[in-house]
């Protein structure tokens, strides 16, 4: 199984037919006072997979980590994959996160425990002038 892609967007789904929509690709966000809720917030990934994927069950494990890598969001489930290649389009939603205080966040993905990427998310204080 290989990990094609993954982003942090305003909104994203999948269409019947397979095809991706993401609008608002971001890396960061604004708020001009901690703590902040953001009220939703999509990752997007896209996922290959292998011949020895064919008939099996994998795991995807999904966190949301602060700067003093506490735990804020944990996210588990599993995959069942038939046979032939195949492309897997998924879209996790997260609601009502709460940050509380600016710097640096991580989503860290893992497949079947094995860590295949982080996304950076930085989050800003912006004054009111700047808001």
């Amino acid at each position: 199984m290989e990990l094609r892609y993954a982003l942090l967007s305003d909104f994203a789904n999948v269409t019947q037919d397979g095809k991706l929509n993401v609008i608002g690709i971001l890396d960061h966000l604004y708020s001009i006072q901690f703590p902040t809720i953001h009220r939703q917030l999509y990752m997007v990934t896209s996922t290959a997979t292998d011949l020895e994927d064919e008939d099996t069950t994998r795991e995807i494990h999904v966190q949301l980590i602060n700067a003093d890598g506490e735990v804020l969001q944990d996210l588990k489930g599993q995959v069942n994959f038939a046979r032939g290649k195949q492309i897997f389009n998924q879209v996790h939603i997260f609601q009502d996160l709460v940050f509380n205080q600016a710097g640096p966040y991580q989503f860290n993905i893992f497949f079947d425990g094995r860590m295949v990427k982080t996304l950076e998310l930085e989050l800003q204080q912006l004054t009111v002038a700047q808001a």
